[in-house]
């Protein structure tokens, strides 16, 4: 007699040896639905339409999980769902990374899609021409190619919005973990915290971008409703403390917030300033500047 096990259906009937998990490799038990080892499902087989069809649409937009459910989340209860899924109830939320990805990428989507292509486009570089020749620049540097340098790293990041958001991230949780430095959650839980926040906001932008398309600037008006949405975030995150006390938290983080960013985005413009003076200047600006120093 071998040593395998057997499981037997409702009629008592011999069926197969008992499975294992195509993840893990672990064994799984009668009727089990996900593996108890990785967590992934049991009744997995090979890739087909009504994979495509039915899964990935499942995944991202059944209500008991995933992306859909996670935005109503944070719209009708943000500060319990953060704090639920900080104490580990992280099964039926969608990533946060993910999320921020994904709305960051509809809101690019959608605005390339409104970009007004009729538009005519004036050159940066005629604008400044004359002041360039006056000021002797060209002499050191091709300013032109410069200016198209910072115009291309301005266009990218305002068409890659959800990298612009995470390359802000770090800086706005930095000042709300100093501003909540006594609420006794860590740097990376802030991050978890704004980036919930940050792709609850992507959601807000998403309206915004018609509106600011078809009836003029209303972005100041967007980052006041942002900061109107984190703030009522934690007066739920924290609803054990006064609401009046975490408000001014959040106005102390905020200022906080601007003001890491100020410092943030001084060093990267004079990182970016300095790679573009070395890429676009001639060979005598090095000599110009050594003078100088």
């Amino acid at each position: 007699m071998t040593d395998e096990f057997f499981n037997f259906d409702k009629t008592n009937a011999m069926i197969k040896p008992e499975k294992r998990c195509r993840n893990c490799n672990h064994h799984l038990l009668l009727n089990q639905r996900f593996c108890h080892e990785c967590g992934q499902r049991t009744d997995t087989h090979r890739l087909n339409f009504h994979y495509f069809l039915h899964e990935v649409p499942h995944n991202i937009f059944h209500v008991d999980g995933g992306i859909i459910f996670t935005l109503k989340e944070l719209f009708t209860r943000p500060g319990h769902t953060i704090r639920e899924y900080l104490e580990g109830k992280r099964q039926p939320h969608f990533k946060p990374v993910m999320l921020v990805l994904i709305m960051g990428s509809v809101c690019a989507l959608i605005q390339y899609l409104l970009k007004d292509q009729t538009k005519k486009k004036i050159a940066d570089s005629e604008i400044l021409k004359g002041d360039v020749k006056a000021s002797g620049l060209t002499n050191y540097v091709d300013f032109e190619g410069l200016v198209l340098y910072f115009k291309h790293i301005v266009e990218w990041l305002s068409n890659h919005f959800a990298f612009t958001v995470l390359l802000m991230l770090p800086i706005a949780a930095w000042g709300f973990f100093l501003g909540f430095r006594k609420y006794r959650l860590n740097y990376p839980e802030w991050l978890v915290v704004f980036l919930f926040l940050a792709g609850q906001s992507l959601a807000v932008y998403v309206f915004f971008i018609f509106l600011n398309r078809f009836s003029g600037n209303y972005n100041a008006l967007f980052f006041l409703i942002c900061w109107g949405l984190v703030t009522f975030s934690l007066t739920q995150l924290f609803n054990e403390r006064g609401a009046k006390y975490v408000i001014l938290r959040s106005l102390w983080s905020i200022f906080l917030s601007y003001f890491f960013a100020l410092i943030y985005i001084v060093i990267a413009g004079l990182i970016i300033a300095a790679i573009g003076f070395i890429l676009y200047g001639y060979d005598t600006l090095i000599p110009v500047i050594s003078k100088e120093l």
